[in-house]
């Protein structure tokens, strides 16, 4: 069920006392808060985990797909967590603190609404799942990083608010937020890695478009001999194959078998 917000009608969680505030960060430019959003968009809802070395958004679907986008402190030109304040929210609840020990606070948001109103002053943004239009792809639209965001949340019982100005003009937005529900963990870490590789995102992307869309399933494959990455898919027109080289393709490759 949506919580219900705390805040009187004229007042924000962005212009009330720090102290009395969980959590009060600032972003002069909005296009790398957005481009990570978009990033993950493929669910409607996105669990946001605060503390005092960022947020951190993660989509799951299925319980097999999770995807997270990591918002560090020094993208916003002011960050304030009151660590105090979210130790007293958290009491009896087990999900209170990270891998690192530190103290978080976990919330739900619809993340179109999230989307729709970081992009307010550039034209409606997709509301649906996997599509994106007006300012999200046009060169007309293009995120100029003019607007400046004030983002604030008091905790559980309140709304996600959000206030942006651009060139004098204010908007205040309210998100109604939702409990927190356990994400799954693919924890891989606790199991032997094998094979492992990092490649420029731009050139994944342009993989994938040249795929033939009538595909149902995608081959990836990894070798310690040439090829040594290979993306391989069928469909209705026939086979694609592309391989990347270690030295040309990749920025770091291992593969122990």
């Amino acid at each position: 069920m949506p919580i219900i917000n705390k805040f009187s009608a004229d007042t924000t969680a962005a212009n009330v006392d720090p102290a009395s505030v969980l959590f009060k960060a600032r972003a002069t430019n909005i296009r790398p808060l957005v481009n990570m959003l978009r990033s993950i968009f493929f669910r409607n809802r996105v669990s946001c985990a605060i503390n005092s070395g960022g947020i951190v958004f993660t989509v799951e679907e299925a319980s097999s797909t999770v995807a997270q986008a990591y918002v560090r402190t020094d993208l916003f030109a002011t960050f304030l967590y009151n660590v105090q304040l979210a130790h007293e929210q958290n009491r009896g609840r087990t999900d209170s603190q990270n891998e690192e020990g530190e103290e978080t606070v976990h919330v739900v948001l619809p993340l179109d609404v999230l989307l729709d109103c970081l992009m307010l002053f550039y034209g409606p943004a997709s509301t649906a799942v996997g599509v994106t239009t007006g300012a999200l792809t046009g060169s007309s639209g293009d995120l100029r990083g003019a607007t400046t965001a004030h983002i604030a949340f008091n905790g559980l019982g309140t709304d996600f608010e959000l206030m942006l100005e651009e060139r004098g003009i204010i908007s205040v937005c309210r998100m109604a937020t939702f409990e927190p529900e356990p994400t799954t963990d693919l924890d891989f870490a606790s199991s032997p890695v094998t094979q492992q590789l990092i490649i420029r995102s731009e050139w994944l992307r342009d993989a994938f478009n040249e795929l033939d869309p009538t595909s149902e399933t995608v081959g990836i494959s990894m070798s310690p001999s040439r090829p040594y990455f290979r993306i391989s898919t069928t469909g209705d027109t026939g086979s694609t194959e592309m391989t990347y080289s270690k030295d040309e393709h990749l920025d770091s490759f291992f593969c122990s078998e």
